[in-house]
């Protein structure tokens, strides 16, 4: 019978032992399960946050977008608005746009260069610029300064052929006829 009581306090202590251990272990878990969980509170709330973060982020990209958008069709505006109040200003009657496909005669010089102010002005500018000694050491800097003072020798002598009591511009228009056709 004591060794009963024994085996039995024995079991009875190995019991108690067990249920000792099982109750540690399942605060251990209960412990770990508690910090698990806050760390995934955590973790979702920092993610909620990100997202929230992300999606102004991408309302600022698209407001941006837009104004990128705007900016770029605004100098096609204005220029519209332009080309509209320049239309307006016009007022009244008829605004033809007109190019002469025809070679100029020598009177369209005498015209430009020798009855206008600010032609003769241009005139006197290109022939100082240009009507400088051409003649130099190097074969091809001559070359290329005849070749700018040519120009200004065509315009005066075209002035000149305006400006002689015999020269007919009909007869001038005739022959430019005359080398077209």
């Amino acid at each position: 019978m004591i060794l009963g009581f024994a085996v039995m306090a024995i079991l009875a202590l190995i019991a108690c032992a067990l249920l000792y251990a099982a109750e540690n272990k399942a605060k251990a878990l209960s412990n770990e399960l508690f910090k698990e969980r806050s760390i995934s509170s955590t973790l979702r709330n920092e993610k909620h946050h990100e997202w929230e973060r992300a999606e102004v982020l991408q309302e600022q990209v698209f407001a941006l977008t837009q104004d990128i958008a705007d900016l770029k069709a605004q100098p096609d505006q204005e220029f519209k608005e332009l080309l509209q109040e320049q239309e307006d200003e016009l007022g009244f009657g008829h605004h033809v746009k007109w190019r002469s496909h025809r070679k100029p005669t020598a009177l369209t010089y005498q015209m430009h260069f020798d009855m206008d102010v600010n032609g003769q002005r241009i005139l006197e500018e290109l022939t100082v610029r240009f009507k400088r000694n051409a003649f130099t050491d190097n074969e091809r800097e001559t070359c290329r300064r005849l070749g700018r003072a040519e120009v200004v020798d065509f315009i005066i002598n075209r002035i000149n052929t305006a400006n002689d009591p015999r020269y007919d511009e009909s007869l001038e228009l005739a022959h430019m006829e005359q080398d077209n056709g």
